[in-house]
C-alpha cells in the first residue's frame, strides 16, 4: 500500500510551492500546511483533499477483498 502522505509531502516539495502559496492556493491554513509537511501532524481527509487536487493528484476509494 502507498502511503498518502507521503505522496502528498513529496508532490508538494517537487511542485516549488512555497508553503504560503499552498496554503493561499488550496485554501488551507498555513499553520495545517506546514505542520504536515514538517511531519508535526496530519491531515484531516478534506484538507488532503484540497491539498491533492492543488498538486494534480486525485483521491479516491478503493474496495479491497476481505480477508478470509
Amino acid at each position: 500500500m502507498i502511503d498518502l502522505a507521503k505522496q502528498l509531502r513529496d508532490e508538494a516539495r517537487k511542485s516549488g510551492l512555497s508553503m504560503l502559496a499552498m496554503s493561499q492556493k488550496a485554501d488551507i491554513p498555513y499553520a495545517a500546511v506546514h505542520n504536515f509537511v514538517a511531519r508535526e501532524r496530519g491531515l484531516t481527509l478534506a484538507t488532503a483533499s484540497k491539498l491533492a487536487t492543488l498538486l494534480g493528484m486525485e483521491l479516491r476509494t478503493v474496495k479491497r477483498k476481505r480477508k478470509g
